[in-house]
């Protein structure tokens, strides 16, 4: 890649989605100058979307003491922008730039989809469908011509955190949790300071006073508790394989237009690179007849992602040596010594190692 004219200029990163906003600066030659962290960006997740996603640039331009006037490209992936023929969305890029205005900044801008810049980065541009599934959810192929379809454009919706959520707590409502499901009901229960079936179902139907991305946030924020439960649950268990055969549709739908079978499949988002989630994403998109698929490990998140999309806006295309970088800077490897032998099945240093593959 060419040297940067002088040592202040750097390309901008966003990663905002329904829950988060994530900044980070990079230079040109890969290097992380700065990063920031922010609420949600998304306009149909926050009300303050817009104030958010600018102020965490800001902050990240702050926190690295970058002049605004260096930034020579700037990438934005945001939840919420839709395409042609999707249910999915109703907001264009177009509508992104108007939104999201960004005065302080003068430097060559682009507003795509959060699943197109998991895309570029879990992939490096090559075909094949990522799933980002979070706060909401979407399924996106790109082919090798860079044709982009995801699977609202064939009527699908998979869900996200609060959907399964949703499914635990109907099934509770039905009467269905048995003994192995205490732990979990009593959670359920303890998350809405409740004590019965009986008086869940009155504090559900006293959200209808609160504002909807509340009610949506409520319930997103109980995820993480039904994942963590789903080798003792069979009630946890069975929200998630319906989520994840709901998902295995969407990527199916899609495999015959990403390229050549195998096609490979990476997963981002809070939800989707839950083991208790990947691992029996395994098995539902074990479909006889369907294309045949691979999950792979993302070579870089979503934010690397972004970081590559504006090195493109400025001009520059990263060579391997900046692609390591990058990968260096932003790899969030599993923590847990007990879980990391299934996370091993979705995260992996090389993106195209055997060893870090799952075909399914």
């Amino acid at each position: 890649m060419a040297s940067p004219v002088s040592s202040i200029e750097f390309v901008i990163a966003v990663d905002s989605g329904g829950t988060s906003t994530r900044v980070g600066c990079f230079g040109f030659d890969g290097a992380l100058l700065s990063q920031a962290t922010g609420p949600g960006g998304a306009a149909h997740h926050d009300d303050e979307a817009a104030a958010n996603l600018s102020t965490t640039i800001a902050d990240a331009l702050h926190a690295g003491d970058l002049p605004p006037e260096g930034a020579r490209g700037l990438a934005v992936g945001v939840a919420g922008i839709g395409r042609a023929g999707s249910n999915q969305g109703d907001k264009s890029a177009q509508w992104a730039e108007a939104f999201y205005p960004l005065p302080f900044l003068t430097c060559p801008k682009v507003f795509v989809n959060d699943a197109v810049i998991a895309h570029r980065g879990a992939l490096l541009g090559a075909a094949g469908v990522i799933v980002v599934a979070g706060t909401g959810s979407m399924i996106l192929a790109i082919d090798e011509a860079g044709t982009e379809v995801e699977s609202g454009q064939f009527e699908h919706y998979a869900g996200g955190a609060r959907h399964l959520v949703f499914d635990v707590v109907h099934l509770l409502l039905q009467g269905l949790a048995g003994s192995a499901d205490t732990d979990l009901s009593s959670r359920v229960m303890g998350h809405w300071n409740v004590t019965g079936l009986p008086d869940l179902r009155s504090a559900l139907l006293a959200q209808a006073g609160l504002h909807r991305n509340e009610v949506k946030r409520r319930y997103g924020d109980l995820a993480p508790t039904v994942t963590a439960l789903a080798e003792s649950s069979p009630l946890a268990d069975r929200a998630l394989r319906v989520l994840t055969d709901k998902t295995a549709c969407g990527v199916l739908l899609l495999a015959p237009l990403a390229g050549d079978a195998p096609v490979p499949v990476a997963l981002t988002g809070s939800l989707a690179r839950d083991p208790a989630f990947s691992t029996r994403l395994v098995d539902s998109l074990r479909v006889p007849g369907a294309t045949p698929t691979q999950l792979v490990p993302a070579a870089l998140g979503p934010l690397g992602g972004a970081a590559l999309l504006a090195y493109q806006q400025a001009g520059a295309t990263p060579d391997p040596d900046v692609i390591a970088r990058l990968q260096s800077h932003l790899r969030t490897p599993c923590t847990s010594p007990a879980l990391r032998g299934r996370c091993a099945q979705v995260e992996g240093i090389d993106l195209r190692s055997p060893e870090g593959s799952t075909p399914v």
